[in-house]
This record gives structure tokens, sequence and C-alpha cells, in this order.
């Protein structure tokens, strides 16, 4: 055991030799610290921070990107939809115009046939008149022939046939046949 000497000073502090070395070796390590070590610290700590302001600039700027280019990418979906439409709209209307065409070509078609049906219906008439007056000319020539027992010249012959062939032509059934 240590015996304490009542003539020791009691304290936490005592002024001795040893309290004056560590003094001094505790103002030569700040000095030396401070000279040496200090800036060099300071140097990687300022470089550090200047490392992670640049990176959370970068960050930031890639994300303003990012938005810029969300912005142009819903652009773009939106006027390829209205594209899209546009497109469909046209479609359609060409669509309806091509039916509308196909539609006024089948008519015309059909007009066209009809028109072509009643000239043939008109010339086939005109060849059945035709015909007839040529059929009932020939009846006139022969019934003539029989009632006057004898032949008629050529002159006679076409003299009866052209008002056989008026008396024809102004019969009430022949000007409903030409209508």
């Amino acid at each position: 055991m240590t015996r304490v000497l009542a003539s020791d000073p009691a304290g936490l502090l005592t002024l001795n030799g040893t309290f004056f070395a560590e003094l001094i070796a505790f103002i030569l390590m700040i000095i030396v610290l401070g000279r040496y070590a200090y800036p060099r610290i300071m140097q990687a700590a300022t470089e550090r921070e200047t490392k992670i302001e640049a990176g959370l600039r970068a960050s930031q700027e890639a994300e303003e990107r990012l938005s810029k280019v969300q912005v142009q990418v819903e652009q773009t979906l939106e006027e390829a939809r209205t594209q899209a439409r546009e497109i469909l709209n046209r479609a359609h209307q060409e669509a309806t115009a091509d039916a509308a065409e196909v539609l006024a070509k089948a008519r015309a078609d059909a007009e066209a046939l009809i028109e072509r049906a009643r000239s043939e219906i008109g010339a086939e008439r005109d060849r059945a008149i035709q015909d007839l007056r040529a059929e009932v000319a020939t009846l006139v020539v022969d019934a003539t022939q029989r009632l006057l027992g004898a032949e008629i010249d050529a002159k006679a012959h076409q003299r009866l046939i052209d008002e056989a062939l008026q008396k024809v032509g102004s019969t009430p059934s022949a000007k409903a046949g030409q209508n």
C-alpha cells in the first residue's frame, strides 16, 4: 500500500517537471500537426466535398434531363396517337369515297344497260314494223294480183306498196306501236 504523506499537495494539477514536459510536447505536436498534417487533411476534405457537390449536381442534371426526355416521349406518343387517328379517319373517308364511287359506277352501268336495252328494243320494234310492212306489202301485191288476175308492172307495184304502207302507218295501232 502506498502511503500518502500530508506534505503532498492534493489536487488535480500538480506543477512539476513532467507537467512542463507534457505541455511542451503537446504544443510541439500541435505545431507539427498544424503545419504538416492539418493542411493535407483540409485539402482532402475540400476535395471530397467538391466531389460530392459535383456528384449532386450531376445527379440533378440527370434528373432534369430525364424529366425533359419523359416530356418529349409523351409529346412523341401524343403525336403518334394523333397521326394514327388521322390515318384511320383518312382510311375511313377513302373507303366511303370508294364505296360511293363503286355505287355511282354501278348506277351508271345499270343506266347504260337500261339505255342499251331500250335502244335494242326500239331497233327490234322498228325491224318488226319494217318486216310487217314488207309482209303486208307482199300480201297486198298478192291479193291485188289475185283480184285483177294478172301481174302488174313495177311502177304500179311500187305505187300500191306505198299506198298500203301509208294506210298501215296511219292506223291507230301503228301509231301506238311507234310511241
